[in-house]
């Protein structure tokens, strides 16, 4: 994210720093301002920050020549021209090569008081952003709603005359533009839907006809919503079709269930895989067909008895 304002301060002077902060958000500048920072260690994380700013503004103090992180900071601020903002909190004049450097001075600030100082720095932090008349800006007061008006119609593209701007819109219920490029895809699926037409009423796309002519009469940067399928009938008709798919199933086994096997088919299959079968086809008394080769009478062998070669019974 880019940043207007990164602002550096030592701990001690944390809520200076929340004064200062608050004021520049309220004049609508992106502040980077860490109110728990404890580490004086300037790693990746804030220097990606500090580089990511239009300005680096630097409290300095007793306190902050002192700090660690806060010289830090304000070294990437002195190497990058045009960046570095810095404002002194009291008569503390910082090292080199800070202290050849203007600052604007801001002893005496409170929440009710406001130095010549802090117009200054910020008549320069706006002029670094593009930004003028913050001065005439900050000097209305509670009572001067048509100055404050007229100023607004005169910078009509500064971010206070933005933020007022979305705000009244907000009240009167106005939706704000789609985003440029959100609006550029828009326009582009219109004209695609529309080159993939057909001729005569047919359906465009998958869409229904009545999205059709509506997408027909949309304007650039308009998404034509299709009108909702109702998938109800859809659905039920599935049901009803698998549970007649498990119904058929169903009858099927039990009608084969009730002869698994046929009566030829049964007599011509072996006692050892058919055992019930068996029985059923062949009589008591007979051998099943089938055994008839595999018991065909041979030679009778006594095995009890040694071989005539082996005279030793080894």
């Amino acid at each position: 994210m880019a940043y207007d304002v990164f602002l550096v301060s030592a701990g001690e002077d944390r809520d200076m720093a929340k004064l200062i902060a608050r004021r520049l958000r309220a004049l609508k500048f992106r502040v980077w301002f860490d109110q728990k920072q404890t580490d004086e260690t300037f790693d990746a994380k804030d220097a990606r920050n500090a580089m990511n700013s239009q300005s680096i503004l630097v409290l300095w103090s007793e306190n902050a020549v002192k700090s660690d992180w806060v010289r830090a900071a304000a070294s990437v601020g002195h190497s990058r021209p045009g960046t570095l903002v810095q404002i002194g909190l009291d008569k503390t004049i910082p090292y080199e090569p800070f202290r050849l450097d203007k600052r604007f001075s801001l002893e005496g600030m409170t929440s009710r008081k406001t130095p010549e100082g802090f117009y200054q720095a910020v008549e320069e932090l706006g002029r670094r952003d593009g930004r003028t008349d913050l001065r005439e800006w900050m000097g209305f007061g509670p009572k001067d709603d048509d100055e404050r008006d007229a100023w607004l119609a005169a910078h009509p593209g500064d971010p206070l005359a933005v933020d007022v701007r979305k705000k009244r819109e907000k009240e009167l219920g106005i939706k704000p533009a789609p985003a440029p490029a959100a609006a550029g895809a828009a326009t582009l699926a219109a004209a695609a839907m529309k080159s993939g037409g057909t001729n005569g009423g047919a359906v465009r796309g998958g869409m229904t006809p009545a999205a059709v002519r509506a997408s027909n009469g949309a304007r650039p940067g308009t998404v034509v919503a299709a009108e909702p399928v109702d998938d109800t009938n859809v659905g039920l008709w599935t049901i009803a079709a698998i549970l007649a798919a498990i119904a058929a199933i169903l009858f099927f086994s039990m009608w084969k269930g009730r002869d698994p096997l046929p009566t030829q088919l049964r007599s011509g299959m072996p006692a050892v895989g058919n055992a019930y079968n068996m029985t059923t086809a062949c009589p008591a008394g007979t051998v099943p067909r089938s055994l008839l080769q595999v018991l065909e009478p041979g030679p009778i062998i006594d095995d009890t008895q040694p071989p005539a070669d082996d005279k030793d019974g080894q």
